[in-house]
C-alpha cells in the first residue's frame, strides 16, 4: 500500500503578491467578479461605506462557494450534512447556511485551513455588525484595516482563480463507489482504511445516499462496495454511523426497495448489525428539529431564533430515541455552548434542562461514540474562550465527570476541563479535531 495517496488535499493557494494593498489592486484579482461587481465594491471602499461593500463582496464569495459545492450533488451534501429531508432537486441555497458552506469547503479541499479560519473571522465580523442597535451603529464601524483585510480574504482564497473546484480525485473516488465494485485488497479500499474517520464517515454517506436513490448498475456497486467495505470498517466505525447504516435498512424495507432490501440486509449480517436498525422511523422527527435548531444556530439573528425551535424540540417528549441521540445532543450542546459573542439565554435555559434530564448512560454514548467527531462541539472547545467556559459549566452541571469514558482524548478533555485549565481543554478539543480529519483544521 502507498501511504502516500490520500483522497483528497485543500487546494494550493493561489499566488497573491503580498504587495497587493489598496482595495483597487486587490480587487482587479478577482476573476469570478464583473467590471461591474468591482467597481461597486472600489467605489464603497473609497467612500469608506465598508459595511455596504463588505456584505456585497461577501454574497458573491459565498456564492460562488455553493456554485461549486452543487457540483457534488445536492443528495449528497444533504447527506454529509445529517439531513434526512433532502433530495436532488433541492436548492442549494435552501440548504447551505453559510457555516456549512465553509465547513464543507474546507473538508473537501477547496480552501485550505488557513483561508477557512480568515473566511470565518470575515463572516463573524458581518454577523457582528449586522446585529447591532441602529444606536450603536454611530459609535461602532468596521473600520478600514478589517475591511480591506476581509476583501484580502475572499479574493485570494475564492475570487481569484478562474473557478473554485473540488478536488478532482474526491470526485474521481466517488465515482467509483457507484460505478465499480471494489474487492476487498485492492488500493482504493487499502488507502480508505488507513484515512482519517472523516473519510470512513463520507464513504457510509454516499453509499446510504446511493442505497436510497440510485437504481441499476449504479444501485448493484454501490451495494457491492457496501458489503465489501462495511465488514471492514465496522469495528471501529462511531456508533452514530452504525445508526445510520440501519435507519437506511429501514427505509428502503418501508419503501419496498427489494433490492436495496437484500443488499443491506447481506451485509448487516455480515457485521451483526441488525442491533442498528430501528423498530420505527420517530427518529427522523427528533432528527429534523435538531437540524432546525442548528439552522437557527447558524442563521442571522440566532439568538432570537434560536428558542423556538428547541422548545419544539422539547415538546417531541422526554425520551430521545438513539438513533437520534448524536444530532440532538450536538444541536443542544450548540445552543448551551453558544459562541464567542454569548448565548441565547431563552434557547440555553431549555436547552440546559432537556440536557440535565438525559440519563448517565446517554452521556457515555456520547462522549464515547459521538463527541470524538462532532466537528462542531470539538470546534467551539478549539475555538474561543467563552464557549469553552459555557462547557465547563456544562461538564459540572451535567456531572460527566462521573461518566466512565473509555475514549482516553475525551476522558483527557474531561479530565482538564474539571480542572478549569482553559488552554489544555483547546488543546484537548485540537487533538480530538485532528485525529478526526487528518489534519488540524484550526
Amino acid at each position: 500500500m502507498n501511504n502516500d495517496i490520500t483522497f483528497w488535499q485543500p487546494q494550493s493557494a493561489t499566488l497573491f503578491p503580498s504587495s497587493l494593498k489598496t482595495p483597487q489592486a486587490i480587487a482587479d484579482r478577482a476573476l469570478q467578479l464583473s467590471n461591474r461587481d468591482k467597481r461597486q465594491i472600489i467605489a464603497a471602499y473609497k467612500t469608506e461605506h465598508y459595511e455596504i461593500g463588505l456584505n456585497f463582496l461577501w454574497l458573491k464569495t459565498v456564492a460562488a462557494l455553493k456554485r461549486e459545492l452543487a457540483t457534488v450533488g445536492i443528495t449528497l451534501i444533504g447527506e454529509m450534512l445529517g439531513k434526512v429531508d433532502v433530495d436532488e432537486d433541492g436548492d442549494v441555497e435552501d440548504i447551505l447556511t453559510v457555516r456549512d458552506t465553509l465547513m464543507l469547503a474546507e473538508e473537501l479541499g477547496i480552501v485550505s485551513k488557513t483561508d477557512a479560519m480568515r473566511l470565518r473571522h470575515t463572516h463573524e465580523i458581518i454577523n457582528h455588525f449586522s446585529q447591532l442597535k441602529i444606536e450603536e451603529r454611530g459609535r461602532e464601524d468596521i473600520d478600514e484595516p478589517e475591511a480591506v483585510a476581509a476583501l484580502k480574504t475572499c479574493v485570494k482564497a475564492i475570487l481569484a482563480r478562474p473557478k473554485v473546484e473540488v478536488a478532482k480525485t474526491f470526485v474521481q473516488f466517488r465515482e467509483a463507489l457507484e460505478t465499480e465494485a471494489f474487492s476487498s485488497d485492492e488500493e482504493k479500499v487499502s488507502t480508505l482504511l488507513a484515512s482519517p474517520y472523516f473519510f470512513w464517515k463520507l464513504t457510509i454517506n454516499i453509499l446510504m445516499n446511493s442505497a436510497k436513490n440510485s437504481v441499476g448498475a449504479k444501485l448493484e456497486h454501490c451495494l457491492a462496495n457496501t458489503n465489501t467495505l462495511l465488514p471492514q470498517l465496522w469495528p471501529t466505525l462511531c456508533e452514530a454511523e452504525k445508526w445510520h447504516v440501519g435507519r437506511t435498512y429501514a427505509e428502503v424495507y418501508s419503501d419496498g426497495k427489494k433490492t436495496s432490501t437484500a443488499g443491506l440486509k447481506e451485509a448487516l449480517m455480515k457485521v451483526q448489525g441488525f442491533d442498528f436498525v430501528p423498530e420505527n422511523l420517530r427518529s427522523d422527527t427528533f432528527i429534523i428539529a435538531a437540524q432546525a435548531i442548528l439552522q437557527a444556530h447558524d442563521g442571522y439573528n440566532n439568538f432570537y431564533n434560536e428558542a423556538a425551535p428547541v422548545r419544539k424540540l422539547e415538546r417531541l417528549g422526554t425520551s430521545i430515541p438513539v438513533p437520534a441521540l448524536s444530532a440532538c445532543i450536538t444541536a443542544l450542546l450548540s445552543v448551551r455552548l453558544g459562541n464567542k459573542y454569548g448565548v441565547s439565554r431563552a434557547a440555553s435555559s431549555t436547552a440546559s434542562n432537556i440536557l440535565k434530564k438525559l440519563s448517565t448512560e446517554r452521556w457515555r454514548y456520547y462522549l464515547d461514540q459521538v463527541l470524538p467527531t462532532d466537528a462542531r462541539v470539538l470546534d467551539k472547545l478549539a475555538g474561543f474562550p467563552l464557549p469553552r467556559k459555557k462547557w465547563m459549566d456544562a461538564v459540572e452541571r451535567y456531572k460527566l465527570a462521573d461518566v466512565q469514558i473509555n475514549n482516553r482524548d475525551v476522558a483527557k478533555l474531561i479530565k482538564d476541563t474539571v480542572a478549569k485549565k482553559d488552554e489544555r481543554v483547546e488543546r484537548a478539543a485540537i487533538r480530538l479535531r485532528t485525529k478526526y480529519y487528518g489534519r488540524n483544521n484550526g
